[in-house]
Parts: C-alpha cells; sequence; structure tokens
C-alpha cells in the first residue's frame, strides 16, 4: 500500500507505529526471506520482477525505519502525503489466452496459485498443456505447482519439457534445482543453479540457492563466496549474515579438538588459538542477528584467548626433576653444593610448568588427536 507521494511502509509490511526498531527489523527480515524465496520460484518473469521489486522496497523500508533520525523524517513525509487523495489504479490487463483458446486456463491457475488453490491451478494447468503443448511457460507453472504439491517426479517431467521448448529460461533451471534439493541431491541441484547463474547473472535468489546448496554439501569456503557475492547484492539480509557468520563458526570450531575425558572443545595449538580469533571477528564482522550464533562467536573466543595465556601446572615428567632435590640433601654425606642442586632443580620444575595453556592442554592429549592445526575444518 502506498500513498500518492510517499509508500506507506507500516501498511505494506505490517509494521506498528509504536514498533521498536528491533520489532521492525525482525518482521523487514521476515518478509526479505519471504519475498526473496518467491523470486526463486516465480514462475514467470512478471512474478520474478514483482518479487525482486518487493526485495528491493524492503531494504527500502529498512533504511527508512530502523534508523531513528531517518525514520523521525519520514513520518514527516508520510504524514503530509496522507492528506492528499490517493490517485485511481488502473485495472491490469487480462492475460491473453493461450494456443487460442477461449478459456484463458493459465491466467486462471495464476490466480489459482495466489490464492493457495494448487489443485485447481493444477486442473488448469492439465488443460492448458493439453490445449498448447508447445506453452513452455505453462509447462513451467504446472512443474512448480507439482514441486509445492511433493510430486516431485510429476515435477521434474514437466520443468524438462519446458525445458525442450525454452532452453535459456534462467527460472527454469532453479526449479529444476529446487527439485533435486527437495530429493536431497545437492550436487545435481548445484549444477543446475550454476547454469541458471551463467544464463542470468547477478540474480540474488539464484546466488542464495547456489550458497545453500554448497553449505548442504559441506563445501564451506565456496559457498561463503557466493553468500558474500550475495550479500554485496542485499546488504541488510539477516538469515544471509547469519549464514556467513555460522561459517565463520564451524571454521573456529574446526580449529579446535574434543577433549576426550571433558568432551568439550579446547585449543591446542597457539596456531589454532590465532586463527579461531581471525573466524570469531570474521564471523562478527557481518553482525549476525542470532543471539545463539554471537554467543557461541564469543564462548570461541574466550576459549582462544584463555589458550595463549600462561600459567603453572605439574607435569609427571618434573618428578625425575625433583629427585636430586630431595637426594642429595637427604644424603649421609651432604655434598656443600646440595642446596644448589635443589634450588636448581626446583628453578628448573617451576620453568617447566610455566607455560601457555594451550602447551599444558596439548600434553594431556593423546598422540592421535593431536591433528595438525591445517586440517580441514569442515568436519564440523
Amino acid at each position: 500500500m502506498t500513498t500518492t507521494d510517499v509508500p506507506d511502509y507500516y501498511a505494506e509490511f505490517g509494521i506498528g507505529t509504536g514498533d521498536s526498531a528491533e520489532e521492525i527489523g525482525r518482521k523487514l527480515d521476515r518478509e526479505h526471506r519471504s519475498w526473496a524465496g518467491k523470486a526463486s520460484k516465480a514462475p514467470t518473469s512478471d512474478k520474478r520482477r514483482e518479487a525482486e521489486d518487493k526485495v528491493r522496497r524492503v531494504l527500502e523500508a529498512r533504511k527508512a525505519l530502523t534508523d531513528p533520525s531517518a525514520r523521525a523524517l519520514y513520518d514527516q513525509r508520510l504524514a503530509r502525503s496522507r492528506k492528499k487523495a490517493p490517485e485511481p489504479r488502473e485495472p491490469r490487463a487480462p492475460r491473453p489466452a493461450p494456443g487460442g483458446s477461449v478459456r484463458d486456463w493459465v491466467g486462471i491457475a495464476e490466480r489459482n496459485i495466489a490464492d493457495g488453490d494448487l489443485q485447481a491451478a493444477e486442473y488448469e494447468l492439465r488443460q492448458a498443456v493439453h490445449h498448447d503443448d508447445r506453452n513452455a511457460y505453462a509447462w513451467r507453472l504446472l512443474g512448480a505447482v507439482h514441486q509445492d504439491l511433493g510430486a516431485y517426479q510429476d515435477a521434474l517431467q514437466e520443468h524438462r519439457r519446458a525445458l525442450q521448448l525454452a532452453p535459456d529460461d534462467a527460472a527454469n533451471h532453479v526449479l529444476i534445482g529446487n527439485v533435486h534439493t527437495a530429493l536431497g541431491d545437492h550436487h545435481t541441484a548445484l549444477t543446475w543453479y550454476m547454469k541458471a547463474d551463467e544464463l542470468s547473472p547477478g540474480d540474488l535468489a539464484t546466488e542464495l540457492a547456489i550458497g545453500d546448496g554448497l553449505y548442504a554439501s559441506s563445501r564451506f569456503d565456496e559457498a561463503l563466496t557466493w553468500y558474500e557475492k550475495a550479500l554485496a547484492h542485499s546488504p541488510g539480509h539477516t538469515g544471509l549474515r547469519d549464514q556467513i557468520s555460522r561459517i565463520w563458526s564451524l571454521r573456529a570450531e574446526g580449529a579446535m579438538i574434543t577433549h576426550p575425558v571433558s568432551r568439550r572443545l579446547v585449543v591446542a595449538s597457539e596456531e589454532a588459538a590465532r586463527r579461531i580469533l581471525h573466524c570469531v571477528d570474521q564471523g562478527l564482522a557481518v553482525r549476525p542477528a542470532d543471539p545463539d550464533l554471537v554467543g557461541r562467536l564469543e564462548f570461541y573466543r574466550g576459549l582462544a584467548a584463555e589458550s595463549l595465556g600462561k600459567t603453572w601446572r605439574w607435569h609427571k615428567s618434573m618428578l625425575w626433576v625433583l629427585v636430586p632435590a630431595v637426594v642429595v640433601p637427604l644424603t649421609p654425606a651432604r655434598p656443600p653444593y646440595a642446596v644448589f642442586v635443589a634450588l636448581a632443580a626446583l628453578a628448573l620444575v617451576a620453568w617447566i610448568g610455566f607455560r601457555p595453556r594451550w602447551w599444558h592442554t596439548r600434553a594431556s592429549l593423546p598422540r592421535n588427536l593431536l591433528t595438525p592445526p591445517q586440517q580441514s575444518w569442515s568436519r564440523a
């Protein structure tokens, strides 16, 4: 909903005038995720542009409403604009009938989909392809409906039929990838997503789909690259920022070792501690909104920082150093240097035991757990 001059973001996105900046941010994040998903599944270019336009408006609403000074200015402009009479909306031109049919099967199906009546839409689209089996758009839309209904094999057949008629349709490639994702075949889904990006580069929904596919395949480095590319197009996307931060959290966790006794994550090398601190800094730099994720990163930072501090701990190897300090002074004919031997042994024990905490941790671990710091972190 908009006024004559200023878009009414309050009415358009269900925001209350008394909502705080945090509440507004959460509502806009939900809207952003919803419309970004619709853009990736849009059955037509018109629907896709509509969803992408909605994503753009969500970002504009965030700029206008989450900053107190910008919101005050926006409220003033909106109040002045509301005093003007709204212009009448022009009726939308009806969609031409496919294949010269009297009934607009596809147009009716689109309205059914908008109303959530997928069964009715399926019937209309089956009639559409029956009357015109060369209608690539109708085949693609029928495949999207079957995908939403869970009939994945039917959806694949219809999408492939649409692909034969329109091989360069990027949206159809994304939809085929979505079907394979739903079937758990992330490798095949990635192939289709990558092809869609080649046909229509720079599309946010496609970049998110590629990132999600790589993440699901545990290819975190590649996923991070695509997520960062998508973030450049949509810097206010909260879910995207959380996902990037989550990957850095996995990197930090991958630099640690699970202690066999306490079953807790521990840091066993200086290099691992430095890497954890770097990963935490990167993860927090994107400003994740998930409080649990932020807390986990801060916890990892604390473990790494603590591991670099020095402390004294007893080790069994020190026992052999203490033997001269005890035996020499107790010999019947105590040599004149006995006191020096005892003091030197005690000093050596103190020197051996005073080490960084990661060093003491490493000494307490079995050798089979002392993996090199460069080991792949994707195990997390």
